[in-house]
């Protein structure tokens, strides 16, 4: 016998959204407002309340208005060519529609099974919308690596309900291309919060409808990288993403709840078990998920038996080997890929602490003690309008000690030739410019080395090879701790110090995260062209080639021992 005690749990905080829902819509008078509570997201959200024997909104007569205004939202905002907007960005959008098609499918599905008779109406303006959206799918393109595989899950969705093979068709036309995964488990965008889930629901729906193994693989790899991806009170590791979530604090959502449960029941992987466990903890989870449970019951079942804790002690590092393109030759430092697809990362973690050590962008370093919550490293440089550096790669040179290192350019233009600015009237912009010889080519080496420790890491700054260059160490804090410490100096600019000297200690709830020592070897307050985030505290340390430097971040509780840069 199937147990429901889990789906029953969803079915009351479906329930409560409803209810609170419902509360909001009738206090609100703005007319946007309204509109923006009010859409097509009620049909998946009324579906399983109204279909649900155990709901308190079964078969309730009060429900079927808004389900039906629901509907008229779905067919209202679909346009000609069978696609919808989403307004804000992506116009006449195939990706777009494949989003909504498979939330609306999964719903369309319940409502058929449910086999009510009052919910005819419905039904047919739910497959008049899906009828609509065929064209727009089978011919529509993308413009995002995981658009392919979102439009795939869409796909196979329409072929479960059509049968239509064209669907399948042209599912294999993206599919075809090749699955965008590494081999530890890592998609393009690098998305842990928000795109990686996506995939995973859409693909195990293309693994299951097309019978295409590839897709299953494809989400295993990626679910099971997912242990390796959380810090201290479950939030996921968000620091490199490529996308919207980069940098945010997110735990798991309706997807991966949903896609943990699948694929931990179908591969009975204790890792996946237990990572749906911490989905059932953690996971904000609604209408997705209940119409599931309502679909594929055994599906979603987990085995019976108690599941492993996942770790919270391990070093592991992820594309050993790689390298990726970064801002290197400096006037051309801009023309480098989004998405640094594969680029080397090290995730450390022992208990309160957690550490990412990341190439391939500005913010190298992560670090999370408990509470406190250093939210990025970086390195300025004052080298031809850089900004900060980034770092193609990471070698291991030690046990526990990571290296990380370029060669930057700097150099001039010479004049060009009489013919090739004939005619442009002296016009800079519409020079062949990339065609100038080059004077005066300084190259900058530049070496940063991490030691990674039980309570905190070593940072040495390695550049010698060229005096005289401005140097910023850049840290990065949740605004909402403290900083405190003798050596530190406020500057001008709003939320951001200097250390100066000494030791400098953060604090939030009784956790600190201690670094130092600073110095002050010059006076700029941010490195030229870098655009400080204005929702961190900065801490500076500014120092000058020639040097070889190391900085300690050391992470205690405070109620335990308060201590200076010894601990």
């Amino acid at each position: 016998m199937v147990k429901l005690s889990e789906a029953l749990r969803i079915l009351h905080m479906v329930e409560t959204h409803w209810a609170q829902l419902l509360s909001r819509i009738e206090r609100t008078e703005d007319e946007l407002d309204r509109e923006a509570l009010v859409g097509r997201g009620l049909i998946n959200l009324l579906t399983p309340l109204y279909c649900h024997e155990e709901s308190l909104y079964y078969r309730d007569a009060s429900l079927l208005p808004w389900m039906k205004q629901g509907v008229q939202c779905l067919l209202g905002d679909q346009l000609e060519s069978g696609c919808i907007s989403l307004l804000n960005c992506n116009i006449d959008s195939p990706p777009d529609t494949a989003f909504q098609v498979h939330g609306t499918a999964i719903a369309y599905q319940v409502l058929v099974k449910s086999g009510l008779p009052e919910l005819s109406e419905i039904v047919e303006g739910i497959r008049l919308f899906l009828e609509r959206a065929k064209p727009c799918l089978l011919t529509g393109g993308i413009h995002t690596p995981n658009h392919r595989w979102v439009m795939c899950g869409a796909l196979a969705n329409m072929y479960e309900i059509f049968g239509d093979e064209a669907f399948k068709r042209r599912a294999f036309q993206f599919l075809d291309e090749g699955l965008d995964i590494t081999e530890y488990g890592e998609w393009t965008e690098r998305s842990n919060a928000m795109y990686n889930s996506a995939l995973a629901i859409h693909l195990v729906d293309v693994g299951e409808v097309f019978g295409h193994e590839a897709s299953y693989e494809a989400v295993r790899k990626n679910l099971l990288m997912m242990p390796y991806m959380f810090h201290p009170g479950n939030d996921i590791v968000t620091e490199y993403s490529g996308r919207q979530d980069l940098g945010q604090r997110a735990k798991m959502n309706d997807w991966y709840y949903t896609s943990l449960h699948l694929m931990a029941s179908k591969d009975r992987d204790p890792a996946l078990v237990s990572l749906a466990r911490l989905a059932e903890e953690t996971a904000s989870v609604g209408s997705h998920a209940l119409m599931y449970w309502m679909l594929y019951p055994e599906r979603m079942t987990l085995p019976e038996g108690p599941a492993e804790p996942l770790s919270e002690y391990y070093t592991i590092f992820l594309g050993e080997g790689n390298q990726v393109n970064v801002p290197a030759n400096i006037p051309y430092g801009s023309q480098i890929r989004k998405h640094p697809h594969g680029a080397p990362l090290v995730r450390h973690r022992r208990g309160q602490l957690s550490v990412t050590v990341m190439s391939a962008q500005p913010e190298l370093l992560y670090v999370q003690f408990g509470h406190a919550r250093m939210v990025g490293y970086k390195l300025g440089l004052g080298w031809f309008g850089i900004a900060n550096v980034s770092f193609p790669s990471i070698v291991q040179i030690g046990s526990a000690r990571y290296r990380m290192e370029v060669e930057l350019e700097g150099c001039y233009f010479d004049a060009l030739p009489p013919e090739k600015v004939q005619g442009l009237n002296g016009s800079y912009v519409d020079m062949p410019n990339r065609e100038r010889a080059k004077t005066h080519v300084t190259m900058l080496q530049v070496a940063m080395e991490f030691e990674l420790l039980e309570n905190g890491v070593d940072i040495t700054l390695i550049s010698d090879n060229v005096s005289g260059v401005y140097f910023q160490h850049v840290f990065q804090f949740d605004p909402d701790g403290a900083l405190g410490g003798e050596g530190i100096r406020t500057t001008d600019a709003a939320r951001i110090l200097q250390l100066t000297s000494g030791y400098a200690v953060y604090k939030k709830d009784g956790d600190c995260i201690e670094i130092g020592p600073g110095e002050k070897k010059h006076r700029d307050v941010v490195m030229r062209n870098e655009k400080p985030n204005p929702d961190v505290t900065r801490l500076t340390i500014n120092s000058m080639t020639p040097l070889t430097q190391t900085l300690s971040i050391r992470c205690y509780e405070a109620e335990r021992e308060e201590r200076t840069h010894t601990c």
